[in-house]
């Protein structure tokens, strides 16, 4: 039982990012209340998030987010910032963890642009036609979409031919990575992700 709820709270504490993404990218009128809702909640996430991380480092795999038994595994250090996270793995799942890591740290600054770049145009967009201007909304939209996609998917297949080094530096919120774990997010990433570039290129070939 009680893996189970601290499963249910890293998927509910997860559920508050398809959702901002909802609000950004559907943008149901009125687009200013999408927009100050969406984000409230992406800089809320952390408030919650960052308790739940602290709970779960000795119980889940940072891999695969399976709840672990007292001993045994392996452990993968991380650097978030200054601080030195100690995150418990299955055996096995040490290493391509660390990958994934080492992967995001050397590329970081273009997947950094990738994903916060076509955000900022996309809330630029939003905010202008909130405030009854005439912005470029849905090309914004698209461009957030595809520039994205195409970004997550190469952090999700790109790790792949990274070595394994620790400590590995995490560039991007270090909390998100404890909800689903590693693994099962690098299958949203995939799939939205693959669905996103192919709205975006079926929009510009209409």
């Amino acid at each position: 039982m009680y893996s189970l709820k601290v499963q249910a709270t890293g998927v509910l504490l997860f559920l508050f990012i398809p959702l901002v993404l909802f609000l950004f990218v559907r943008h149901p009128e009125p687009i200013g209340i999408s927009l100050i809702a969406g984000v409230v909640l992406m800089m809320g996430h952390r408030l919650l998030a960052r308790p739940y991380m602290e709970r779960v480092l000795p119980l889940k795999c940072a891999w695969c987010n399976r709840v672990l038994p007292p001993e045994g595994g392996e452990t993968l250090e991380l650097r978030s910032g200054e601080r030195t996270i100690q995150a418990r793995c299955c055996p096995g799942h040490c290493s391509p963890a660390a990958k994934y890591f080492t992967f995001l740290q050397a590329f970081r600054w273009p997947l950094r642009l990738g994903i916060f770049l076509p955000l900022l145009l996309l809330l630029a967009a939003l905010a202008g036609e909130a405030f009854g201007q005439e912005a470029p909304v849905e090309e914004a939209t698209v461009l957030f979409k595809l520039a994205v996609g195409i970004t997550v998917n190469v952090a999700a297949f790109g790790y792949l031919a990274a070595p394994a080094r620790s400590p590995a530096a995490v560039p991007f919120p270090v909390h998100n990575f404890f909800l689903l774990g590693v693994r099962n997010l690098l299958w949203v990433f995939r799939l939205v992700g693959i669905w996103w570039i192919w709205q975006a290129v079926s929009w510009l070939f209409r």
